[in-house]
Protein backbone atom coordinates (compact mmCIF):
# COMPACT_ATOMS: atom_id res chain seq x y z
CA UNK A 1 0.00 0.00 0.00
CA UNK A 2 1.57 3.32 -0.89
CA UNK A 3 2.01 6.10 1.57
CA UNK A 4 -0.68 8.25 -0.03
CA UNK A 5 -3.42 5.32 0.09
CA UNK A 6 -2.27 4.73 3.75
CA UNK A 7 -3.22 8.30 4.72
CA UNK A 8 -6.57 8.06 2.88
CA UNK A 9 -7.19 5.14 4.27
CA UNK A 10 -6.06 6.45 7.85
CA UNK A 11 -8.79 9.36 7.87
CA UNK A 12 -11.47 6.96 7.88
CA UNK A 13 -13.93 7.85 10.52
CA UNK A 14 -13.80 3.79 11.55
CA UNK A 15 -10.00 4.30 12.31
CA UNK A 16 -10.51 8.12 14.13
CA UNK A 17 -7.81 8.03 17.06
CA UNK A 18 -5.53 5.13 16.01
CA UNK A 19 -1.84 5.48 16.02
CA UNK A 20 0.59 4.46 13.21
CA UNK A 21 1.64 1.35 15.42
CA UNK A 22 -2.17 0.35 15.76
CA UNK A 23 -2.48 1.08 11.85
CA UNK A 24 -0.07 -1.09 11.34
CA UNK A 25 -1.34 -3.87 13.50
CA UNK A 26 -4.88 -3.46 12.13
CA UNK A 27 -3.84 -3.70 8.69
CA UNK A 28 -1.54 -6.51 9.45
CA UNK A 29 -5.03 -8.44 9.19
CA UNK A 30 -5.99 -7.45 5.21
CA UNK A 31 -5.65 -9.09 2.63
CA UNK A 32 -5.00 -7.93 -0.53
CA UNK A 33 -7.55 -8.54 -3.33
CA UNK A 34 -7.48 -7.13 -6.67
CA UNK A 35 -10.74 -7.33 -9.14
CA UNK A 36 -11.80 -5.96 -12.29
CA UNK A 37 -15.54 -4.63 -13.53
CA UNK A 38 -18.06 -7.26 -13.32
CA UNK A 39 -16.90 -9.03 -10.25
CA UNK A 40 -19.16 -9.53 -7.34
CA UNK A 41 -17.73 -9.06 -4.08
CA UNK A 42 -20.31 -9.47 -1.86
CA UNK A 43 -24.10 -11.39 -2.16
CA UNK A 44 -27.74 -10.92 -1.22
CA UNK A 45 -28.22 -13.67 1.13
CA UNK A 46 -24.32 -14.57 1.64
CA UNK A 47 -23.01 -15.57 4.59
CA UNK A 48 -21.67 -12.34 6.40
CA UNK A 49 -17.88 -13.20 7.63
CA UNK A 50 -15.56 -9.97 6.16
CA UNK A 51 -15.96 -6.80 5.87
CA UNK A 52 -13.69 -5.01 3.20
CA UNK A 53 -11.92 -1.48 2.98
CA UNK A 54 -11.39 0.02 -1.27
CA UNK A 55 -8.22 0.95 -1.30
CA UNK A 56 -8.00 1.92 -4.98
CA UNK A 57 -10.76 2.37 -7.50
CA UNK A 58 -14.92 2.00 -6.95
CA UNK A 59 -17.33 -0.56 -6.42
CA UNK A 60 -21.55 -0.42 -6.83
CA UNK A 61 -24.47 -1.48 -3.92
CA UNK A 62 -27.43 -2.72 -5.51
CA UNK A 63 -30.52 -4.12 -4.03
CA UNK A 64 -32.41 -7.30 -5.78
CA UNK A 65 -35.83 -6.59 -6.26
CA UNK A 66 -38.54 -8.48 -8.26
CA UNK A 67 -35.53 -10.49 -10.08
CA UNK A 68 -33.77 -7.49 -11.44
CA UNK A 69 -30.82 -5.66 -9.46
CA UNK A 70 -31.36 -2.18 -8.80
CA UNK A 71 -27.65 0.28 -9.04
CA UNK A 72 -28.37 2.23 -5.64
CA UNK A 73 -25.01 3.91 -4.77
CA UNK A 74 -21.03 3.85 -5.54
CA UNK A 75 -18.09 3.65 -3.06
CA UNK A 76 -14.77 4.74 -3.85
CA UNK A 77 -11.18 4.78 -2.15
CA UNK A 78 -11.51 4.81 1.38
CA UNK A 79 -15.12 3.73 1.43
CA UNK A 80 -15.73 0.69 4.15
CA UNK A 81 -18.00 -2.07 3.03
CA UNK A 82 -20.31 -4.81 4.98
CA UNK A 83 -19.27 -3.95 8.17
CA UNK A 84 -22.38 -3.77 9.38
CA UNK A 85 -22.47 -6.92 10.81
CA UNK A 86 -20.60 -6.32 13.44
CA UNK A 87 -23.00 -3.71 14.62
CA UNK A 88 -26.10 -5.45 13.84
CA UNK A 89 -27.76 -8.90 13.93
CA UNK A 90 -27.11 -9.54 10.24
CA UNK A 91 -25.82 -13.21 9.55
CA UNK A 92 -26.24 -12.32 5.80
CA UNK A 93 -25.73 -9.83 3.33
CA UNK A 94 -28.44 -7.59 2.64
CA UNK A 95 -27.36 -6.41 -0.61
CA UNK A 96 -25.00 -6.86 -3.91
CA UNK A 97 -21.60 -5.61 -4.00
CA UNK A 98 -19.93 -5.41 -7.50
CA UNK A 99 -16.89 -3.73 -8.80
CA UNK A 100 -17.22 -1.15 -11.66
CA UNK A 101 -13.70 -0.24 -12.05
CA UNK A 102 -10.44 -2.32 -11.80
CA UNK A 103 -10.07 -1.91 -7.81
CA UNK A 104 -7.86 -3.30 -5.06
CA UNK A 105 -9.79 -4.26 -1.83
CA UNK A 106 -8.52 -5.11 1.46
CA UNK A 107 -10.11 -7.88 2.95
CA UNK A 108 -11.02 -8.48 6.68
CA UNK A 109 -11.94 -11.49 8.14
CA UNK A 110 -14.98 -11.26 11.06
CA UNK A 111 -12.51 -14.45 12.83
CA UNK A 112 -9.35 -12.56 12.70
CA UNK A 113 -10.89 -8.92 13.77
CA UNK A 114 -11.83 -10.96 16.48
CA UNK A 115 -8.72 -12.49 17.55
CA UNK A 116 -7.51 -9.40 17.01
CA UNK A 117 -9.99 -7.77 19.55
CA UNK A 118 -8.82 -10.02 22.46
CA UNK A 119 -4.68 -9.90 21.79
CA UNK A 120 -4.77 -5.96 21.53
CA UNK A 121 -8.16 -4.60 23.50
CA UNK A 122 -7.10 -1.03 23.12
CA UNK A 123 -7.46 -0.93 19.57
CA UNK A 124 -10.64 -2.82 19.45
CA UNK A 125 -12.01 -0.29 22.10
CA UNK A 126 -11.24 2.41 19.16
CA UNK A 127 -12.51 0.33 16.69
CA UNK A 128 -15.75 -0.37 18.50
CA UNK A 129 -16.04 3.32 19.33
CA UNK A 130 -15.75 4.85 16.18
CA UNK A 131 -18.24 1.62 14.72
CA UNK A 132 -20.79 3.10 17.49
CA UNK A 133 -20.46 6.59 16.08
CA UNK A 134 -21.33 5.83 12.71
CA UNK A 135 -24.07 3.91 13.32
CA UNK A 136 -25.53 6.07 16.05
CA UNK A 137 -25.54 8.45 13.02
CA UNK A 138 -27.45 5.76 10.73
CA UNK A 139 -30.21 5.14 13.78
CA UNK A 140 -30.20 9.14 14.45
CA UNK A 141 -31.12 9.31 10.36
CA UNK A 142 -34.08 7.26 10.24
CA UNK A 143 -35.68 8.75 13.77
CA UNK A 144 -38.80 10.56 13.30
CA UNK A 145 -37.97 14.78 13.54
CA UNK A 146 -39.48 15.53 16.72
CA UNK A 147 -37.29 13.40 18.18
CA UNK A 148 -35.17 16.03 19.07
CA UNK A 149 -32.89 14.36 21.91
CA UNK A 150 -31.46 12.29 19.04
CA UNK A 151 -29.35 15.76 18.06
CA UNK A 152 -27.30 14.96 20.32
CA UNK A 153 -25.45 11.86 18.65
CA UNK A 154 -22.46 12.25 16.67
CA UNK A 155 -22.58 11.54 12.93
CA UNK A 156 -19.42 11.51 10.36
CA UNK A 157 -18.01 14.22 10.13
CA UNK A 158 -19.54 17.10 7.47
CA UNK A 159 -17.22 17.99 4.40
CA UNK A 160 -14.40 20.38 5.25
CA UNK A 161 -15.62 23.83 4.63
CA UNK A 162 -12.86 25.15 2.31
CA UNK A 163 -11.11 24.05 -0.52
CA UNK A 164 -8.26 21.55 -0.60
CA UNK A 165 -6.21 23.29 1.54
CA UNK A 166 -6.40 27.77 2.91
CA UNK A 167 -9.02 29.29 0.39
CA UNK A 168 -12.51 29.59 0.11
CA UNK A 169 -14.77 27.30 -0.36
CA UNK A 170 -15.32 25.05 -3.06
CA UNK A 171 -17.99 26.63 -5.21
CA UNK A 172 -21.03 24.55 -6.59
CA UNK A 173 -19.39 24.68 -10.08
CA UNK A 174 -16.07 23.37 -8.95
CA UNK A 175 -17.81 20.61 -7.31
CA UNK A 176 -20.23 19.93 -10.57
CA UNK A 177 -16.41 19.40 -12.36
CA UNK A 178 -15.12 16.70 -10.30
CA UNK A 179 -18.51 14.41 -10.65
CA UNK A 180 -18.14 12.27 -13.46
CA UNK A 181 -21.63 12.45 -14.81
CA UNK A 182 -20.75 15.95 -15.87
CA UNK A 183 -17.20 15.03 -17.01
CA UNK A 184 -16.35 16.55 -20.34
CA UNK A 185 -18.04 19.75 -20.19
CA UNK A 186 -16.92 23.00 -20.71
CA UNK A 187 -16.96 26.20 -17.78
CA UNK A 188 -19.98 27.90 -19.40
CA UNK A 189 -21.63 24.38 -20.07
CA UNK A 190 -21.70 23.78 -16.57
CA UNK A 191 -22.70 27.54 -16.05
CA UNK A 192 -26.10 26.24 -18.21
CA UNK A 193 -26.67 23.40 -15.94
CA UNK A 194 -25.82 25.18 -12.75
CA UNK A 195 -28.40 27.94 -14.05
CA UNK A 196 -31.37 25.11 -14.00
CA UNK A 197 -30.13 23.47 -10.75
CA UNK A 198 -32.24 24.06 -7.52
CA UNK A 199 -30.25 24.73 -4.08
CA UNK A 200 -31.77 22.61 -1.37
CA UNK A 201 -30.58 22.38 2.47
CA UNK A 202 -31.87 19.44 4.30
CA UNK A 203 -31.55 18.91 7.98
CA UNK A 204 -30.09 15.84 9.83
CA UNK A 205 -33.09 13.11 9.48
CA UNK A 206 -34.60 14.39 6.78
CA UNK A 207 -35.30 12.18 3.99
CA UNK A 208 -34.46 13.52 0.18
CA UNK A 209 -36.06 11.08 -1.67
CA UNK A 210 -38.33 8.21 -0.92
CA UNK A 211 -38.52 5.00 -2.28
CA UNK A 212 -41.70 4.92 -4.19
CA UNK A 213 -41.73 8.31 -4.86
CA UNK A 214 -41.91 10.01 -8.44
CA UNK A 215 -38.32 9.90 -9.77
CA UNK A 216 -38.47 13.46 -11.41
CA UNK A 217 -34.93 14.65 -10.78
CA UNK A 218 -31.20 14.01 -10.14
CA UNK A 219 -29.02 15.33 -6.91
CA UNK A 220 -25.89 16.40 -6.62
CA UNK A 221 -24.58 16.78 -3.07
CA UNK A 222 -22.70 19.75 -2.53
CA UNK A 223 -21.83 19.59 1.45
CA UNK A 224 -22.41 17.25 4.34
CA UNK A 225 -23.38 13.27 4.01
CA UNK A 226 -26.88 11.28 2.58
CA UNK A 227 -27.57 7.74 3.28
CA UNK A 228 -29.66 5.16 0.90
CA UNK A 229 -31.29 2.64 3.06
CA UNK A 230 -33.81 0.35 1.86
CA UNK A 231 -37.14 -0.85 4.32
CA UNK A 232 -36.68 -4.50 4.93
CA UNK A 233 -38.78 -6.64 7.16
CA UNK A 234 -40.14 -3.10 8.42
CA UNK A 235 -36.76 -1.63 9.56
CA UNK A 236 -34.68 0.84 7.68
CA UNK A 237 -31.49 -0.91 7.06
CA UNK A 238 -28.47 1.10 5.82
CA UNK A 239 -26.74 0.06 2.62
CA UNK A 240 -23.99 2.93 1.43
CA UNK A 241 -22.87 6.67 2.44
CA UNK A 242 -22.55 9.20 -0.19
CA UNK A 243 -20.68 12.56 -0.12
CA UNK A 244 -19.70 15.61 -1.68
CA UNK A 245 -19.01 15.39 -5.36
CA UNK A 246 -21.42 12.26 -5.66
CA UNK A 247 -24.59 12.43 -8.05
CA UNK A 248 -27.98 9.68 -7.19
CA UNK A 249 -30.95 9.74 -8.41
CA UNK A 250 -29.34 10.27 -12.54
CA UNK A 251 -30.22 6.48 -13.44
CA UNK A 252 -34.15 7.34 -14.11
CA UNK A 253 -32.91 8.92 -16.84
CA UNK A 254 -31.28 6.15 -18.39
CA UNK A 255 -33.97 2.79 -16.96
CA UNK A 256 -36.79 4.99 -17.10
CA UNK A 257 -37.83 3.75 -13.78
CA UNK A 258 -41.03 6.16 -12.75
CA UNK A 259 -40.44 5.84 -9.01
CA UNK A 260 -37.48 5.29 -6.66
CA UNK A 261 -36.14 2.35 -5.03
CA UNK A 262 -34.56 3.45 -1.81
CA UNK A 263 -34.55 6.06 0.72
CA UNK A 264 -31.71 8.40 0.38
CA UNK A 265 -31.50 10.41 3.90
CA UNK A 266 -29.66 13.28 5.42
CA UNK A 267 -27.04 12.37 8.02
CA UNK A 268 -26.07 15.90 9.46
CA UNK A 269 -27.22 18.89 7.81
CA UNK A 270 -27.04 18.20 4.03
CA UNK A 271 -26.50 20.90 0.74
CA UNK A 272 -27.77 19.36 -2.66
CA UNK A 273 -28.30 20.75 -6.24
CA UNK A 274 -31.21 19.31 -7.50
CA UNK A 275 -31.41 19.15 -11.39
CA UNK A 276 -35.13 18.46 -12.52
CA UNK A 277 -35.53 15.90 -15.50
CA UNK A 278 -38.08 18.84 -17.07
CA UNK A 279 -35.61 21.57 -17.07
CA UNK A 280 -32.58 18.82 -18.01
CA UNK A 281 -34.36 17.69 -20.83
CA UNK A 282 -35.12 20.93 -22.21
CA UNK A 283 -31.55 22.04 -21.64
CA UNK A 284 -30.13 19.19 -23.17
CA UNK A 285 -32.58 19.15 -25.88
CA UNK A 286 -32.00 23.06 -26.60
CA UNK A 287 -28.09 22.87 -26.59
CA UNK A 288 -26.56 20.08 -28.83
CA UNK A 289 -23.18 19.76 -26.84
CA UNK A 290 -24.40 19.50 -23.53
CA UNK A 291 -27.21 16.77 -24.65
CA UNK A 292 -24.50 14.90 -26.87
CA UNK A 293 -21.75 14.79 -23.90
CA UNK A 294 -24.50 14.38 -20.79
CA UNK A 295 -26.05 10.92 -22.92
CA UNK A 296 -22.53 9.70 -23.57
CA UNK A 297 -21.52 10.14 -19.78
CA UNK A 298 -24.72 8.25 -18.31
CA UNK A 299 -24.27 5.93 -20.93
CA UNK A 300 -21.04 4.95 -19.95
CA UNK A 301 -22.06 4.92 -16.53
CA UNK A 302 -25.15 2.41 -17.77
CA UNK A 303 -22.84 0.16 -19.39
CA UNK A 304 -20.83 -0.47 -16.40
CA UNK A 305 -23.76 -0.92 -14.80
CA UNK A 306 -25.73 -3.55 -17.04
CA UNK A 307 -22.20 -5.26 -18.00
CA UNK A 308 -21.29 -5.86 -14.01
CA UNK A 309 -24.88 -7.23 -13.09
CA UNK A 310 -25.46 -10.68 -13.88
CA UNK A 311 -28.26 -11.85 -16.04
CA UNK A 312 -30.93 -13.25 -14.22
CA UNK A 313 -32.26 -16.46 -15.70
CA UNK A 314 -35.67 -16.58 -15.44
CA UNK A 315 -36.15 -20.22 -15.48
CA UNK A 316 -34.37 -20.46 -11.96
CA UNK A 317 -36.83 -18.32 -10.40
Amino acid sequence: MSNNNFDRLAKLPALQGFTAEEMVTFFRLATKQSHQPGDVVIRTGDIADCFYIVATGQVEISLKQNGFATPLAQLGQGSLVGEMPLLYSQPVRQADVTVIQPSTLLRFNYAAYEQLTAQNPQLAAKFRANLGRIVAGRVWSTLPTEQGSAKSLDPLPQAPSQADGPGKAPSNRDIMRKAGIFGGLDDDELRQLEAIALPIPFEAGRPIVRSGDAASAFYLITSGYAEVQTLQAGKATPLARLGPGQVFGEMALVYKQPTRTADVVAVGDVKVLCFPFEDYNRLASSVEAIGRRMRANLGRVAASRSWSMPVVDETKR
